[in-house]
C-alpha cells in the first residue's frame, strides 16, 4: 500500500523566487522569466522592493516583507528559495533562519567557491550592479579574501543601468550585451591574474555566455546557482544511470513537498 502525503498547498516547484517589485523587462534567461528553467519555479513578490531600495542602499525594512514572501513560499511547497537581486545576500542569514528549507539569496554565495577551485594566484572577478554600494563583506570568507577578488560595476554603464537598476520597462538588447561585454574586457584587461567571473546582478544571466566565450574564462550568475541546487533537490528523481529526470527508477513516488521526516 502506498500512501500519498500531502502537507503543502501544492507540490512540484522545487525552487521559489522572491521577485522585486518592478515591470522590468525579462527575457529568457533572466531569473524572471518562467522560460528561462527546464523545471517549475515559483515566483512571489515582494511588494515595495524597488531596485533602488536594495542596490543604491541596503533598506533593512524590506526583512520582514522577505520573511513573509519566503514562508509563503515553503508552504505552498517550493523545496528551496532564491531572490531576484544579488545584493540580498545581506538578508542571506535572516531568511535561511525564517524558514525550513534551503535559501541562497545572491550568486555571490558561489565567489567562496569559485576561489577553492582557482589556483591560489587567481582572483575571483565579480561583476555587479554597483560597485559602490556592493559590500564585500556579506559574501568573503571560506578561503576568499578582500585580495582575491577584482570588482567591477556597472553603474556608469549607457544601457545596463538604466535597464535594471533603473526600473525601465525596456531596453535595446544589443546595447545591454555591449555594456556587459565591455564590462568583463575592463575587468580581464585591469585584473589580468582573474581566473573566473562570478556576477552579482541577477538580470546579468542572459548575457553571461557572451561575456565567457569574449573573455575566454569560466563565468557563474543566479542560474548557475539555481540549477545546481535544482539538480541536488531532484536527484531522486533521476535515473541513476543516464542521470536524466525520469521520475526515478526505484517503484517510489516522487516526494514533492514532503519532508524527509514524512517519508
Amino acid at each position: 500500500m502506498t500512501i500519498m502525503k500531502g502537507g503543502t498547498a501544492s507540490q512540484g516547484t522545487p525552487i521559489g523566487i522572491l521577485m522585486a517589485d518592478g515591470k522590468i523587462a525579462r527575457i529568457p534567461g533572466d531569473v524572471g522569466n518562467g522560460f528561462t528553467y527546464d523545471f517549475p519555479v515559483r515566483f512571489y513578490t515582494v511588494k515595495g522592493a524597488t531596485a533602488a531600495r536594495m542596490i543604491e542602499t541596503t533598506d533593512y525594512s524590506l526583512l520582514e516583507p522577505f520573511i513573509e514572501g519566503a514562508r509563503y513560499l515553503e508552504a505552498q511547497g517550493c523545496q528551496a528559495i532564491t531572490t531576484s537581486c544579488g545584493f540580498l545576500i545581506a538578508f542571506q542569514e535572516q531568511l535561511a533562519a525564517s524558514v525550513n528549507i534551503p535559501v541562497f539569496t545572491s550568486a555571490l554565495l558561489q565567489a567562496p567557491f569559485v576561489a577553492q577551485i582557482l589556483p591560489p594566484n587567481k582572483k575571483v572577478g565579480i561583476l555587479t550592479a554597483n560597485s559602490k554600494t556592493l559590500d564585500h563583506k556579506h559574501f568573503l570568507g571560506y578561503g576568499l579574501t578582500e585580495d582575491r577578488i577584482a570588482v567591477q560595476g556597472m553603474e556608469e554603464t549607457k544601457a545596463f543601468y538604466p535597464a535594471f537598476p533603473g526600473g525601465s520597462t525596456s531596453y535595446v538588447y544589443e546595447d545591454v550585451e555591449a555594456d556587459m561585454i565591455w564590462a568583463g574586457r575592463k575587468l580581464v584587461s585591469e585584473h589580468p591574474d582573474v581566473g573566473a567571473i562570478v556576477c552579482e546582478g541577477t538580470n546579468m544571466a542572459p548575457f553571461t555566455p557572451a561575456v565567457s566565450r569574449d573573455t575566454g574564462l569560466p563565468i557563474f550568475d543566479i542560474i548557475t546557482l539555481i540549477r545546481l541546487v535544482a539538480s541536488g533537490l531532484m536527484r531522486g528523481l533521476t535515473s541513476p544511470f543516464k542521470n536524466q529526470l525520469t521520475g526515478g527508477d526505484t517503484g517510489s513516488p516522487p516526494a514533492w513537498g514532503r519532508k524527509p521526516s514524512d517519508l
